[in-house]
């Protein structure tokens, strides 16, 4: 009887340590959630670059967790540009960390070209920052949603041609856009603004690269 009473006693305050060892673990795994709960992204290029996110190292590639706050961030690698710049974490959010360093001596000058999975980073990368610069004209100016614009007309027989295409470039100007114009009727780049009006562009200060191709071809035939 008193061996079954230290047995009964041995498996209640084993378990019981047990659960008191779940417990801890997983507070100390909520505490730790809660203190390291900004994300981070890093995809950078080349892939031997080093990342310092404060006093923190990573590698050129991966997801990570850190405190809430604001870093400095340093990428380096030997024969690159070092860049440096600021990141933001904020609490339950993930901020992608995307650049790529500039080769910066002879040994690296064609890195990228004979390195093709850092090419394809680069590539990325740049998709990334054009779509993000997009998205930010497309919110100042809505109408961009609707370039290219074919403007088309009809012929005597009934041909259909196109009298004027209007489409848009990236650039580094204050809009951080120029329109494009390829004119097949010599309407003139008036037309162009006429019809960006009537759609509800203010193209006043805008960049307009007009090309008249009237000449061309009796104007462009539309398929």
């Amino acid at each position: 009887m008193e061996n079954y009473k230290k047995i009964r006693n041995l498996v209640i305050y084993g378990g019981a340590g047990i659960v008191i060892s779940i417990l801890v673990v997983s507070l100390g795994f909520l505490i730790y959630g809660r203190i390291y709960s900004a994300g981070v992204t890093i995809m950078v290029a080349p892939s031997i670059a080093k990342v310092r996110i404060g006093e923190m190292n990573f590698s050129a590639s991966e997801t990570i967790k850190i405190q809430p706050g604001e870093y400095v961030v340093e990428i380096s690698a030997d024969g690159f540009e070092t860049k440096t710049g600021k990141l933001v974490a904020e609490a339950d959010k993930n901020v992608d960390l995307n650049l790529y360093l500039e080769p910066s001596s002879d040994a690296t000058a064609n890195w990228y070209d004979e390195h093709a999975s850092d090419a394809l980073i680069v590539g990325e990368i740049k998709n990334k920052e054009m779509l993000k610069e997009t998205t930010k004209l497309y919110e100042k100016y809505p109408v961009l949603k609707q370039l290219p614009l074919v403007v088309e007309y009809f012929s005597d027989d009934y041909s259909k041609y196109v009298k004027y295409v209007i489409s848009y470039e990236i650039d580094d100007s204050e809009n951080g856009f120029h329109l494009i114009m390829k004119d097949y009727t010599g309407e003139g780049v008036g037309a162009a603004i006429t019809k960006l009006a009537e759609m509800g562009m203010d193209v006043v200060g805008l960049g307009i690269d007009y090309e008249d191709l009237s000449q061309q071809d009796l104007n462009y035939r539309a398929e």
